[in-house]
């Protein structure tokens, strides 16, 4: 019987990684590519994939072909629309097996090794997810600015829209409030062009003036982060009320969120086992059910 391997896939709208692994879950190899952002088209995808693939199995000195004995786990942003997840399974490509859920899912797979546990993931955007061992229950994450409380999106914008109720005199002004409109130009209007062309990114790079401004004891940034533990705070009891009893906070927010809930919230707070890329390789190997990534 041939030997057998599998590949974890963690694929984002700037690249996706790669890592194979063989039968005793030892790493051949890993590999960075283009996007990973189904939306950009399937075959573009699964080019990047076999691409970073291919240059993995040749540094590991195994033939081209080695890729007919590979089961993939795909990790994917965006990857719970029904269109984009019949293009995957229709598409014809040179693997043993792919699986795909979104790369919440294999982040949540890979936090706990497969076992039973909650992820947060509080970054450009927010969401909760708790996999009970059999099914994935989803909370938030439903897009920046109507959903995703919790995340450098909605502080960066909560600080935009105190700034300018400061600057008309309907909030005190602080040196966060002069500093953010400073960055934008100066005046209200500089920040409406800036309105105009921002992307959720950019409000979520705001964040770090929040942070900045809180060590420091500003006021507005003191309200700001008060704003936002509470969303967390909100987010983390949802996933208790479902089961959970553990939780690992990701994202660029994380450390610093965790830092002010750690006494709060003690031992559910816990340290992730392993990566997204690892989640996708026990979905690959293990064939982890999901409808598609579908809420359920």
């Amino acid at each position: 019987m041939s030997k057998q391997y599998w590949l974890g896939v963690d694929g984002g709208g700037t690249h996706c990684r790669v890592r194979l692994y063989d039968d005793q879950q030892q790493v051949v190899g890993e590999a960075v590519s283009g996007s990973g952002n189904l939306r950009l088209g399937v075959d573009q995808v699964f080019a990047h994939i076999i691409t970073a693939s291919l240059h993995v199995v040749r540094s590991a000195g195994l033939p081209d072909d080695t890729l007919a004995q590979v089961s993939v786990g795909m990790g994917m942003a965006g990857a719970c629309q029904p269109q984009q997840q019949a293009e995957v399974a229709a598409y014809s490509h040179p693997f043993r097996a792919v699986s795909l859920l979104t790369d919440a899912h294999t982040a949540c797979l890979g936090a706990f090794c497969g076992q039973p546990g909650a992820i947060l993931i509080l970054g450009t955007g927010s969401c909760g997810l708790y996999f009970d061992g059999q099914h994935f229950h989803s909370i938030g994450g439903w897009g920046f600015p109507i959903s995703d409380g919790g995340s450098g999106a909605m502080l960066g914008l909560r600080l935009i829209q105190q700034s300018l109720l400061a600057f008309d005199g309907m909030q005190p002004v602080t040196e966060l409030s002069q500093r953010l409109l400073e960055q934008l130009g100066g005046h209200p209007v500089d920040a409406v062009a800036w309105m105009d062309q921002a992307k959720p990114r950019d409000y979520a790079a705001l964040a770090s003036l929040v942070w900045q401004a809180y060590e420091t004891g500003d006021a507005l940034a003191d309200r700001l982060v008060t704003q936002h533990l509470g969303d967390v705070r909100l987010l983390l009891r949802r996933l208790q009320q479902l089961g959970a009893g553990r939780c690992a906070l990701m994202g660029g927010l994380a450390a610093r969120t965790s830092a002010q809930l750690s006494a709060e919230f003690g031992h559910f707070l816990v340290d992730p086992q392993q990566d997204a890329l690892y989640g996708a390789m026990l979905l690959a190997r293990d064939g982890v059910e999901l409808q598609g990534g579908l809420r359920t």
